[in-house]
């Protein structure tokens, strides 16, 4: 028999891409309420990949006149992907369980329009064979980020290659999208409120997330999440967790700042300046596995549009697409 870590009864999230080869419907069987945790079993690790992946658009704009008719757009594509395995190594089903991630695999690929790719290793990619701990209740929140957040600085301090006349110049790096998908692991979870309540179907909750940008932010979006329900694929019964996103005022809170110090950024958005962030929107959708309580997908994609100051002389809009996904390899 199965050991639950929470109340004799211990629930996981779990997030599952549903493909077209899955046969999908509608389960009348789960009465509910939905108790929401994290699941971890003495002595077995989980492997997760993520991709955190963006199609920025960059149009300029000079007396008046619109650079997209003018053909001076410009498209540029970031990628990065990772490999992570968490293995349990302190699990209190009142209390506090310690969790240790190791850094399997990480790549980063960038192009632009004219297929030119970029080959210069990105700092995140250090990471590989890297590891960090971090501390959580049984409801996924993450109550000790110090381990993470001194992998991170140090991620930051590898983004400086070079110091030029006018100081230290820092490369394109894809750092702020790995805290993204660190930082937030169980956010559905964790952000419910009176969680021993349990949720019925269309319940709300609310949260906020960190939005990564191609440019040197730490910008916010406001996540609104709603249990939209149960589906069996093939036989598994899914709990289905919707998620839309709007921009937020504010930064996330407790978010750090990979780098520190003054310095300019290398390539097309280090001669950018005054980026302003004007609207975000997307929405996401993640499964919840009620038997094994396993997190197996998670689908997050949003659209941004900001702008920035080429020099004081004309505006650079950019469009921003992007996609992140988690998924259980199994």
């Amino acid at each position: 028999m199965r050991k639950w870590i929470f109340a004799g009864f211990f629930l996981g999230v779990s997030f599952f891409v549903l493909t077209g080869c899955q046969e999908q419907q509608r389960s009348a069987d789960f009465k509910g309420p939905l108790l929401l945790s994290v699941d971890f079993q003495s002595g077995v690790a989980l492997r997760y990949k993520f991709v955190s992946e963006r199609q920025i658009e960059l149009a300029f704009e000079s007396s008046g006149k619109d650079a997209r008719k003018s053909g001076r757009n410009q498209t540029y594509n970031e990628k990065l992907e990772m490999e992570i395995s968490y293995n349990p190594t302190e699990i209190d089903p009142y209390g506090y369980s310690v969790i240790e991630a190791v850094c399997d695999s990480v790549k980063v690929t960038r192009s632009s329009r004219d297929g030119r790719g970029h080959n210069k290793s990105d700092a995140v990619e250090s990471a590989v064979g890297r590891s960090f701990t971090i501390k959580i209740t049984p409801t996924g929140k993450i109550v000790d980020y110090t381990s993470l957040e001194n992998l991170v600085k140090e991620l930051g301090g590898k983004s400086f290659t070079q110091t030029s006349n006018s100081g230290r110049v820092k490369d394109p790096d894809m750092i702020m999208d790995f805290i993204a998908t660190q930082w937030h692991l169980w956010d559905a979870v964790s952000s419910v409120k009176n969680p021993l309540k349990g949720l019925k179907k269309g319940h709300k909750w609310k949260s906020q997330m960190l939005a990564p940008m191609p440019f040197v932010s730490k910008k916010g979006r406001d996540v609104e999440y709603t249990f939209a329900g149960t589906v069996d694929v093939n036989g598994v019964s899914l709990a289905e967790i919707t998620s839309s996103y709007t921009l937020s005022g504010l930064s996330p809170e407790g978010i750090p700042m990979p780098y520190t110090g003054s310095f300019q950024m290398r390539g097309t958005f280090g001669f950018l300046r005054g980026y302003q962030v004007n609207s975000l929107t997307g929405r996401g959708r993640l499964f919840y596995d009620i038997e094994r309580g396993l997190i197996q997908s998670d689908v997050q994609q949003y659209h941004t549009e900001a702008a920035a100051s080429v020099f004081g002389l004309a505006t650079a809009n950019l469009s921003i697409d992007q996609t992140i996904t988690m998924t259980l390899m199994e």
